[in-house]
């Protein structure tokens, strides 16, 4: 297939676990190319990105929502996610959403065929208006509804808990007694979540959501459920015990040191994430997609991460986020 005939994607926040994922995927497939968003195009991140094949870094930021224009022009779909702990959106709550909505404005006046948008469920819904953490939930749902008021053709992409978090964060350690540890603060041990290695799967499931939307238009405006299974941080600390032979234990405390996140993590508790949801979802697999076990995470990245670390918790622990933030 030439080059002027092949699909144009757009990834926003192309540098993140999410966009990085996507862009990978797509520039391994020979039906795409890939136009990959970042705010800067010097980073050691977008260097890499620019050496794919068929792969065009683009300077633009969501915050800037003119500079997008000439990111999404000629393309067919985009892909995008907001990275909560971008400063604008820790000085602004509603900056988030805001960033959403003009993705959304400039995709329709650039006529991109579909946006495919990373989002999760409100909570507020999920629980009766019983449980409310805007900053961390209700900005991207915003942003999906703000989709579907302006009659926008969107999919929205629910991710589960990324596993990929316990290694970025650096939430697996070596204790000083050689214990290994699994570090989760606040989440039950038993608590189970729908799960996702997202560098692994959530490019290869944007693939087949672009290479059926087209004939199957029923897919549009609804979700797409990018979960491998329901796990436990227990779950977790025992599939490593299992597959290393070595001690290891779960290690919790009563904050992560951040508001949003331990009101997320109680949520967690008594709601769950997507608790109510057959995992895997009908949907997904109809698309012929399978997702990785937890299992095959601890084998293929956990525990080569393991033989890295040295004693004495030379790793510090930092948040263990679950949010797909970027």
């Amino acid at each position: 297939m030439a080059q002027h005939e092949k699909r144009i994607v757009t990834v926003i926040g192309a540098t993140g676990v999410q966009g990085g994922s996507v862009v990978q995927a797509l520039s391994n497939n020979p039906n795409f190319s890939v136009r990959a968003v970042t705010r800067n195009p010097s980073s050691s991140a977008a260097r890499k990105l620019a050496a794919l094949p068929d792969v065009t870094v683009v300077e633009a930021d969501m915050s800037d929502p003119p500079s997008l224009v000439k990111a999404l022009q000629g393309a067919e779909a985009v892909f995008a996610v907001t990275n909560f702990y971008d400063p604008n959106i820790l000085q602004n709550p509603l900056e988030e959403a805001r960033q959403g909505c003009a993705v959304a404005d400039i995709a329709k006046e650039t006529n991109v065929k579909v946006v495919l948008w990373s989002t999760v469920p409100s909570a507020l819904m999920v629980t009766g208006a019983r449980f409310d953490s805007p900053r961390l939930v209700e900005n991207k749902f915003t942003v999906s509804q703000y989709l579907k008021y302006c009659e926008i053709p969107h999919i929205d992409v629910y991710l589960g808990f990324y596993m990929d978090n316990w290694i970025n964060f650096s939430c697996i350690s070596k204790a000083p007694d050689g214990v290994i540890e699994v570090y989760q603060p606040i989440l039950k041990p038993e608590t189970k979540l729908g799960m996702v290695w997202t560098e692994n799967d959530l490019g290869r499931t944007i693939i087949a959501v672009l290479n059926n939307y087209r004939q199957k238009p029923e897919m549009l405006g609804k979700p797409i459920y990018c979960v491998g299974g329901q796990y436990s941080t227990q779950d977790v600390v025992d599939e490593i015990i299992r597959q290393t032979g070595r001690e290891a234990r779960m290690v919790s405390t009563s904050t992560s040191g951040a508001k949003d996140l331990d009101d997320m993590y109680s949520y967690y508790n008594e709601w769950g994430v997507y608790k109510s949801v057959q995992i895997p979802h009908p949907k997904t697999t109809e698309l012929g997609l399978t997702f990785s076990s937890l299992s095959e995470f601890v084998r293929e990245a956990a525990i080569p991460y393991i033989k890295t670390l040295s004693t004495a918790g030379s790793n510090s622990k930092k948040l263990g986020l679950t949010v797909p933030v970027s």
